[in-house]
């Protein structure tokens, strides 16, 4: 019965796609985007509960494949890990109804159930703090689950399993580039991340002084192989980098993050409350603590931006402040209140990051407005589009 109304609804489908006029107006584009977006989030619950039953009743098997995985990669068109995560996920459902049900009413793509799910099952206590973050977007949600995830482990036990699953793979695509995946600890992965951002900073105005105009991630495998030639003993030198640290006091003494406290690199994640202590040292733990500045007194009037903005910066919120961009990387800070040309100081409230997109787009005269009270975020308009008072 339930094959015959899938039957139906696909043929129902497949007359929409060959009707469909693909040059219908900007806003009939994006509800159609939005209906197909529910569409999509639909099948693939169903698809990933299909897949569980397969597994669990060997199904597979008279069909001639070794695993449902298999069969699903065939029959569906995706890789068997991405049909093992379907199942594994469809598994942790079972455990977790309010997120089950979020899935099967489409509110809840697969992966933003696998990131909850992830989670919740080693503490349904927070299935419902998770599902009101999940509408904010997905990296939001990512976060969220990374800071939970934290919260639900003893801290060196998870420093344990983090080491013993670190990994990298490489191999090479069919157009013979080699490509690869790597998982690192968030105390090693976060300066990783900290030194070849740097270095593609390098890289970039290099490049830019000689004309080159090229994207930036072309730039960053540059910079990555600068790193590890030098690293190797090559003449390139490697960038000095610095990694920023958020740390409650009472962590840095206690040597322990307990709920509710901050131990974490921004745009990263939690962090071993020992790591850092070894890290940083007593010396400088004390000069920090004793001659910390007010990092919202700290201005200059001019172009340059004071060391104590860049960390605060940065410690406050690596992400382009424009609503519905979630980009970390490769931002650039931008006199957000008070053009620069019009006597902006670089003041704590006065600047914000932009990706380099929206930072062109401010250049060429779209306008910032206010940021959201509960978000922080801003839009981005262009010139002379209409604002809500």
């Amino acid at each position: 019965m339930f094959t015959e109304e899938l039957r139906r609804a696909r043929s129902a489908l497949e007359a929409i796609a060959q009707g469909f006029d693909a040059s219908c107006s900007g806003p009939d584009a994006v509800s159609v985007l939005e209906e197909l977006g529910t569409i999509h989030r639909l099948t693939d619950g169903v698809i990933a509960r299909v897949a569980k039953q397969i597994s669990d009743t060997d199904a597979f098997v008279a069909q001639g494949d070794r695993t449902a995985e298999e069969l699903c990669g065939r029959l569906v068109g995706v890789g068997s890990g991405d049909a093992r995560r379907a199942i594994e996920n469809a598994t942790r459902l079972e455990s977790l109804p309010a997120t089950g049900a979020a899935v099967r009413e489409g509110r809840l793509s697969g992966k933003e159930a696998a990131l909850i799910s992830s989670v919740a099952v080693h503490d349904p206590s927070l299935e419902r703090e998770l599902l009101e973050v999940a509408g904010s977007g997905l990296v939001a949600l990512r976060d969220a689950c990374v800071r939970a995830r934290a919260r639900t482990e003893d801290p060196e036990a998870r420093a344990q399993r983090q080491h013993a699953s670190r990994s990298l793979t490489m191999w090479n695509n069919v157009d013979g580039m080699v490509e690869g995946h790597f998982r690192l600890t968030p105390e090693v992965g976060g300066g990783l991340k900290a030194a070849i951002e740097q270095q593609t900073q390098l890289v970039f105005r290099a490049k830019h002084r000689e004309g080159v105009r090229e994207r930036h991630d072309a730039f960053a495998a540059d910079a990555l192989v600068q790193l590890v030639r030098a690293d190797a003993g090559a003449s390139t030198r490697p960038v000095g980098y610095t990694a920023h640290v958020v740390i409650d006091h009472a962590v840095l003494v206690r040597g322990r993050a307990l709920p509710g406290e901050t131990c974490e690199i921004p745009g990263v994640g939690p962090v071993n409350a020992r790591w850092v202590r070894e890290l940083l040292g007593e010396a400088f733990v004390t000069a920090v603590i004793k001659k910390g500045r007010d990092i919202t007194t700290v201005a200059h009037f001019g172009r340059h931006i004071p060391a104590e903005l860049r960390t605060a910066m940065t410690v406050g919120g690596r992400e382009c402040c424009v609503a519905g961009c979630s980009r970390r990387d490769y931002l650039e800070i931008d006199h957000s209140e008070i053009d620069f040309a019009h006597g902006g100081p670089a003041a704590w409230w006065n600047l914000q990051h932009l990706c380099s997109v929206d930072h062109r787009r401010k250049t060429q005269g779209w306008l910032l407005g206010p940021p959201d009270p509960v978000t922080g975020k801003r839009s981005l308009d262009p010139p002379g589009a209409s604002r809500a008072a």
